[in-house]
C-alpha cells in the first residue's frame, strides 16, 4: 500500500478511556477525529460512556468527526442486522436526526483472534452489517481492521467469491514499531491502498493526557466525507420542458449527480454536468401545486450528499388565482400528467 506523504491528514481516535480531553486543543492538533460509539469485546451492544459528550465537544470546535462500532462477528447474522440498526440509531442520537457524522461511519472488526469462526462466516457477518447500515442511512461504511487480522483470516479471501469486502474504504492498523512489521502496510485483503492508516497506539498529542492511537489519512478531507450539498440550483419551466442548472460541486472525488422532479427520479448525470432539460412528459404535474426539482451529488465511494438541494418552479397565475394561458397549455399538451383535470 502507499506510504504517507507531506499532505496526509492527521487524526486520532478516542474512547471512554481517553483522559482529560480538551477539544479546543485538539481542534488545532488534528484534521479529523474518530470516536468509539458502541460495541464491546463480549459482542454485546453497549454505548461508549463518553460518546455523546465527545461528539458534542468535537462539533463545538469544528473538528470533522466520525464514529465506529466495535464488533464481534459470530454465526448469527441477525446480530449483524441488530447491531447495525443500534449503531445507526446511536449516531443519530449523538449527531442529530439523519446525521451519522461528518466522515465515514466505521465498523471495527479485529476479533475473534482465535479463529473460532470460519473466514466465510466473518466476512458474511461484515457484509450483512454493511448492507443493513447502508440501507438505513444511505451512508458508505468504512472497515477498520488490523493487518495481522487479515492474515489470520485467509487474507479475507473466500474461494469462488474472492475478496468480498475489498470494496469498502479501508482503515488499517499496522504499527511499524513492532519488530517484524514492514515500514508501510502491505497489500492485503484485496486492498492496494488505505484510506486511513493507524500507525501507532502509543501516540502523544496536545489535548489528551494519556497515550492514544494516531492515524494518517488521505490528502483531502473530501476523501473521508460525503459530497457537500449542491449549490446554486435554478429551474424554469415552459410548456414543454423544465430547464435546470446548478453550480459544479467542489468535491475532488465527485462522481456525478442524481436529479429528481416532484420526488421522482429523473436521471443520473456525470460529474461535469451543470445543467439538464427535463421534458415535461416525464414529470407528474399538479396544477394546484408548484413543481419541485431536487438534486444530490454522489462520490466515487457511493456516498451521497447528506441532503438533497431543491427548488420550486411555480406555475404562473393571473391576479385572480386562475392559471395563465401558458400553464393551461401544459394541461393541453400533457393531460395524463396532471393529477386531476382543469375545468
Amino acid at each position: 500500500m502507499q506510504p504517507r506523504n507531506d499532505n496526509s491528514l492527521f487524526g486520532t481516535d478516542l474512547n471512554e478511556f481517553s483522559q482529560n480531553v480538551n477539544f479546543q486543543q485538539l481542534a488545532s492538533t488534528v484534521d479529523f477525529l474518530y470516536l468509539r460509539a458502541s460495541g464491546s469485546g463480549t459482542g454485546r451492544f453497549r454505548i461508549d460512556r463518553k460518546f455523546f459528550e465527545f461528539a458534542r465537544g468535537a462539533r463545538q470546535f469544528g473538528i470533522p468527526v466520525g464514529a465506529y462500532h466495535y464488533a464481534l462477528p459470530n454465526y448469527d447474522l441477525r446480530t449483524a442486522e441488530l447491531q447495525a440498526t443500534d449503531f445507526a440509531n446511536t449516531l443519530e442520537a449523538a449527531f442529530g436526526e439523519g446525521d451519522y457524522g461528518d466522515i465515514f461511519p466505521v465498523l471495527d472488526v479485529e476479533t475473534p483472534t482465535d479463529r473460532s469462526i470460519p473466514t466465510s462466516v466473518l466476512l458474511n457477518w461484515i457484509l450483512r452489517f454493511e448492507a443493513t447500515f447502508e440501507r438505513l442511512t444511505r451512508r458508505q461504511l468504512m472497515l477498520y481492521t488490523g493487518a495481522f487480522f487479515i492474515d489470520i483470516y485467509n487474507n479475507f479471501f473466500i474461494p469462488g467469491r474472492g475478496f468480498v469486502v475489498s470494496h469498502m474504504p479501508l482503515w488499517i492498523a499496522m504499527y511499524p514499531s513492532i519488530p517484524g512489521n514492514p515500514p508501510i502496510p502491505r497489500n492485503a485483503g484485496g486492498w492496494t491502498r488505505w484510506r486511513i492508516w493507524q500507525y501507532t497506539e502509543e501516540g502523544r498529542i496536545n489535548g489528551v493526557s494519556n497515550p492514544v492511537d494516531l492515524n494518517w489519512g488521505p490528502d483531502n478531507i473530501d476523501l473521508l466525507r460525503p459530497p457537500v450539498p449542491v449549490s446554486g440550483l435554478r429551474a424554469t419551466m415552459d410548456s414543454k420542458n423544465i430547464y435546470v442548472s446548478w453550480n459544479k460541486n467542489p468535491d475532488i472525488d465527485l462522481n456525478g449527480y442524481n436529479l429528481f422532479a416532484n420526488a421522482n427520479y429523473i436521471t443520473t448525470l456525470s460529474k461535469n454536468a451543470t445543467s439538464y432539460v427535463i421534458p415535461l412528459s416525464r414529470v407528474r404535474i399538479r396544477p394546484d401545486r408548484a413543481t419541485e426539482v431536487a438534486i444530490e451529488a454522489f462520490d466515487v465511494d457511493g456516498d451521497f450528499s447528506t441532503r438533497r438541494t431543491s427548488v420550486t418552479v411555480p406555475q404562473n397565475r393571473y391576479a385572480d388565482g386562475n392559471l395563465t394561458r401558458g400553464d393551461y397549455d401544459l394541461f393541453l399538451n400533457y393531460p395524463d400528467k396532471f393529477d386531476y383535470p382543469i375545468d
